[in-house]
C-alpha cells in the first residue's frame, strides 16, 4: 500500500481522480486477463487450481505508467519491479511473478498510447 501510496498521490495529480482510477483499475483487468491466460496455457500447471489474489499487478500498472513519465526513473524501476517478482521465488515464497511483470508491461503501454494522443 506504501508503493500505491507514492505512485498513486503522483499519478493523480497528473491524470486527475477519474483518469488515475480509470487507469488502475483496467490496468488491473488487463494485468489479471493476462495472467488467467498465462497459467491457464502453461502446461506444468494444467489440470491443478491455482489461486491468484492482490492488487500488486495493478500496482505495477503505475509503476509502468510512471516508467514513462520520468524517463530517468525506468532502469530503476524495471530492476524494482524483478526483483519485487523473483527475490520471493528464491526464498521458496509464491508470488505471482507473472502478474509483476504484465503489470508493468500493460502500464507501459497505456502511458504510450496516452502519449500518442
Amino acid at each position: 500500500m506504501i508503493v500505491l501510496f507514492q505512485f498513486g498521490r503522483i499519478l493523480e495529480t497528473y491524470l486527475g481522480a477519474l483518469r488515475f482510477v480509470f487507469i488502475y483499475f483496467i490496468g488491473g483487468l488487463l494485468c489479471s486477463l493476462l495472467s488467467v491466460f498465462y497459467v491457464y496455457f502453461d502446461f506444468k500447471y494444467f489440470g491443478e487450481n491455482i489461486n491468484v489474489i492482490g492488487a500488486s499487478g495493478a500496482i505495477c500498472v503505475l509503476m509502468g505508467f510512471y516508467a514513462v513519465l520520468d524517463k530517468n526513473s525506468t532502469k530503476g524501476l524495471i530492476v524494482a519491479i524483478l526483483l519485487m517478482s523473483f527475490a520471493p521465488l528464491l526464498m521458496g515464497v509464491n508470488v505471482a511473478w507473472y502478474g509483476h511483470i504484465f503489470g508493468f508491461i500493460c502500464g507501459y503501454i497505456l502511458a504510450k498510447i496516452k502519449e500518442v494522443k
